[in-house]
Protein backbone atom coordinates (compact mmCIF):
# COMPACT_ATOMS: atom_id res chain seq x y z
CA UNK A 1 0.00 0.00 0.00
CA UNK A 2 1.05 3.35 -0.35
CA UNK A 3 0.19 7.13 1.17
CA UNK A 4 -0.99 9.73 -0.55
CA UNK A 5 -1.90 13.55 0.34
CA UNK A 6 -4.43 15.28 -1.33
CA UNK A 7 -4.41 19.25 -0.51
CA UNK A 8 -6.56 22.08 -2.43
CA UNK A 9 -6.32 25.20 -2.36
CA UNK A 10 -8.45 28.20 -3.42
CA UNK A 11 -10.22 32.24 -2.34
CA UNK A 12 -12.84 31.92 -1.06
CA UNK A 13 -16.22 30.26 -2.85
CA UNK A 14 -14.52 28.62 -4.89
CA UNK A 15 -15.63 25.34 -3.42
CA UNK A 16 -12.75 24.06 -1.13
CA UNK A 17 -15.30 23.01 2.20
CA UNK A 18 -17.97 21.61 -0.54
CA UNK A 19 -15.61 19.80 -1.81
CA UNK A 20 -14.57 18.60 1.48
CA UNK A 21 -18.01 17.65 2.59
CA UNK A 22 -18.22 15.69 -0.71
CA UNK A 23 -15.28 14.03 -0.21
CA UNK A 24 -16.43 13.40 3.80
CA UNK A 25 -19.46 11.98 2.84
CA UNK A 26 -17.95 9.89 -0.05
CA UNK A 27 -16.11 8.42 2.49
CA UNK A 28 -18.92 7.08 4.78
CA UNK A 29 -19.22 10.39 7.15
CA UNK A 30 -17.53 11.94 10.26
CA UNK A 31 -16.45 9.01 12.15
CA UNK A 32 -14.59 10.78 15.11
CA UNK A 33 -13.22 14.04 15.42
CA UNK A 34 -9.50 13.31 16.63
CA UNK A 35 -8.01 16.47 18.44
CA UNK A 36 -3.96 16.81 18.52
CA UNK A 37 -3.39 19.60 20.16
CA UNK A 38 -5.79 21.81 22.32
CA UNK A 39 -6.26 24.73 25.01
CA UNK A 40 -2.84 26.04 25.32
CA UNK A 41 -0.67 24.26 22.87
CA UNK A 42 -2.80 25.47 20.33
CA UNK A 43 -5.80 23.94 18.53
CA UNK A 44 -5.51 20.84 15.54
CA UNK A 45 -6.77 17.97 14.60
CA UNK A 46 -8.30 15.43 12.01
CA UNK A 47 -11.65 13.68 11.27
CA UNK A 48 -11.76 9.94 10.56
CA UNK A 49 -13.83 8.42 8.28
CA UNK A 50 -15.68 5.12 8.14
CA UNK A 51 -13.59 4.36 4.54
CA UNK A 52 -9.81 5.33 6.69
CA UNK A 53 -9.73 8.54 4.92
CA UNK A 54 -8.34 11.21 7.32
CA UNK A 55 -9.79 14.98 6.55
CA UNK A 56 -7.52 17.33 8.10
CA UNK A 57 -9.50 19.69 11.04
CA UNK A 58 -13.40 19.33 11.99
CA UNK A 59 -16.12 19.03 10.15
CA UNK A 60 -18.57 18.87 12.55
CA UNK A 61 -20.02 22.63 11.20
CA UNK A 62 -20.31 24.13 7.85
CA UNK A 63 -16.12 24.82 7.56
CA UNK A 64 -13.66 23.37 8.34
CA UNK A 65 -9.98 22.79 6.93
CA UNK A 66 -6.77 23.44 8.19
CA UNK A 67 -7.38 27.16 8.29
CA UNK A 68 -8.90 26.40 12.19
CA UNK A 69 -5.49 24.87 13.05
CA UNK A 70 -3.24 27.12 15.29
CA UNK A 71 -0.94 27.94 15.02
CA UNK A 72 -0.65 26.26 11.41
CA UNK A 73 2.61 25.03 12.20
CA UNK A 74 0.51 22.19 14.30
CA UNK A 75 -0.09 20.89 10.45
CA UNK A 76 2.92 19.25 10.32
CA UNK A 77 2.02 17.37 13.36
CA UNK A 78 -1.25 15.72 12.38
CA UNK A 79 0.34 15.13 8.98
CA UNK A 80 3.57 12.94 10.25
CA UNK A 81 1.43 10.92 12.74
CA UNK A 82 -0.91 10.01 9.61
CA UNK A 83 2.15 9.22 7.02
CA UNK A 84 3.40 6.52 9.44
CA UNK A 85 0.21 4.20 8.22
CA UNK A 86 0.76 2.32 5.66
CA UNK A 87 -2.16 2.99 3.80
CA UNK A 88 -2.72 6.60 5.01
CA UNK A 89 -5.38 8.82 2.88
CA UNK A 90 -5.06 12.24 3.87
CA UNK A 91 -7.29 15.44 2.57
CA UNK A 92 -6.70 18.96 3.22
CA UNK A 93 -7.86 21.89 2.73
CA UNK A 94 -7.23 25.64 3.52
CA UNK A 95 -7.74 29.44 2.42
CA UNK A 96 -4.35 29.66 3.93
CA UNK A 97 -1.28 30.12 1.52
CA UNK A 98 1.30 27.41 2.46
CA UNK A 99 4.48 28.28 1.28
CA UNK A 100 6.87 26.07 -1.23
CA UNK A 101 9.10 24.82 1.02
CA UNK A 102 6.41 23.85 3.62
CA UNK A 103 4.60 21.96 0.64
CA UNK A 104 7.70 20.21 -0.12
CA UNK A 105 7.94 19.63 3.31
CA UNK A 106 4.26 18.12 3.31
CA UNK A 107 5.26 15.86 0.18
CA UNK A 108 7.90 14.49 1.57
CA UNK A 109 6.07 12.66 4.20
CA UNK A 110 3.48 10.72 1.67
CA UNK A 111 4.15 8.45 -1.03
CA UNK A 112 2.30 10.70 -3.41
CA UNK A 113 1.21 14.68 -2.66
CA UNK A 114 -1.20 16.30 -4.96
CA UNK A 115 -1.50 19.85 -4.52
CA UNK A 116 -5.23 21.13 -6.05
CA UNK A 117 -6.01 24.90 -6.91
CA UNK A 118 -9.63 25.48 -7.21
CA UNK A 119 -9.49 27.65 -10.55
CA UNK A 120 -13.30 28.44 -10.54
CA UNK A 121 -14.63 31.13 -12.00
CA UNK A 122 -14.37 33.99 -10.16
CA UNK A 123 -17.71 35.53 -11.25
CA UNK A 124 -19.00 32.24 -9.39
CA UNK A 125 -16.69 32.57 -6.15
CA UNK A 126 -18.20 35.82 -5.70
CA UNK A 127 -21.92 34.78 -5.91
CA UNK A 128 -20.92 32.44 -4.03
CA UNK A 129 -19.81 34.45 -1.21
CA UNK A 130 -22.60 36.49 -1.66
CA UNK A 131 -25.11 33.58 -1.62
CA UNK A 132 -23.19 31.81 1.72
CA UNK A 133 -23.13 36.11 3.36
CA UNK A 134 -27.35 36.34 2.56
CA UNK A 135 -27.91 32.52 3.72
CA UNK A 136 -26.40 34.37 7.30
CA UNK A 137 -27.60 37.50 7.21
CA UNK A 138 -25.23 39.70 6.39
CA UNK A 139 -26.13 43.03 4.89
CA UNK A 140 -22.75 44.18 5.03
CA UNK A 141 -21.56 45.56 1.62
CA UNK A 142 -19.62 43.55 -0.38
CA UNK A 143 -16.67 44.42 -2.21
CA UNK A 144 -14.93 41.45 -4.12
CA UNK A 145 -11.28 42.91 -4.33
CA UNK A 146 -9.56 40.89 -1.48
CA UNK A 147 -11.48 37.80 -3.19
CA UNK A 148 -9.73 38.44 -6.56
CA UNK A 149 -6.50 39.11 -5.40
CA UNK A 150 -6.81 35.74 -3.47
CA UNK A 151 -8.20 33.67 -6.31
CA UNK A 152 -5.09 35.08 -8.38
CA UNK A 153 -2.38 34.30 -5.49
CA UNK A 154 -3.96 30.77 -5.52
CA UNK A 155 -3.12 30.20 -9.10
CA UNK A 156 0.43 31.75 -8.77
CA UNK A 157 1.01 29.62 -5.82
CA UNK A 158 0.14 26.37 -7.76
CA UNK A 159 2.42 27.83 -10.38
CA UNK A 160 5.53 28.14 -8.12
CA UNK A 161 4.71 24.39 -6.53
CA UNK A 162 5.16 23.15 -10.58
CA UNK A 163 8.23 24.71 -10.81
CA UNK A 164 9.74 22.74 -7.78
CA UNK A 165 8.50 19.36 -9.55
CA UNK A 166 5.84 19.12 -7.00
CA UNK A 167 2.21 17.57 -8.66
CA UNK A 168 0.16 20.71 -9.10
CA UNK A 169 -3.06 20.78 -10.99
CA UNK A 170 -5.44 23.78 -11.65
CA UNK A 171 -8.67 22.90 -11.83
CA UNK A 172 -12.31 24.03 -11.11
CA UNK A 173 -14.48 22.51 -7.94
CA UNK A 174 -16.37 19.51 -10.41
CA UNK A 175 -13.62 18.19 -11.73
CA UNK A 176 -11.15 18.78 -8.56
CA UNK A 177 -14.17 16.85 -6.75
CA UNK A 178 -13.77 14.39 -8.85
CA UNK A 179 -9.94 13.72 -8.92
CA UNK A 180 -9.97 14.00 -5.35
CA UNK A 181 -12.60 11.29 -5.24
CA UNK A 182 -10.21 9.11 -7.12
CA UNK A 183 -7.19 9.43 -5.35
CA UNK A 184 -8.27 8.77 -1.95
CA UNK A 185 -9.80 5.63 -3.72
CA UNK A 186 -13.29 6.73 -2.66
CA UNK A 187 -16.44 5.59 -4.91
CA UNK A 188 -17.94 8.33 -7.35
CA UNK A 189 -21.35 8.97 -6.26
CA UNK A 190 -23.96 7.68 -8.43
CA UNK A 191 -26.74 10.35 -10.29
CA UNK A 192 -29.08 8.57 -7.33
CA UNK A 193 -27.06 10.15 -4.89
CA UNK A 194 -26.88 13.43 -6.55
CA UNK A 195 -30.64 13.95 -6.90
Amino acid sequence: MSTILVYVHGTNGSGKSTLARGVLAAAGGVREYVPVKSGKEGKAGWTGTPRGVALLGSYHRACGGVDGFSPYAHIHDVLLGHADFADARVFAEGLITPGVDTCTKFAGYFDRAVFIALSTPIDDCIRNVRSRRARVGNVKPYTPEKLISKHASALRWADRLAAVGLETHKMPYPDAYNFSLELLGLPLPSIDDLL
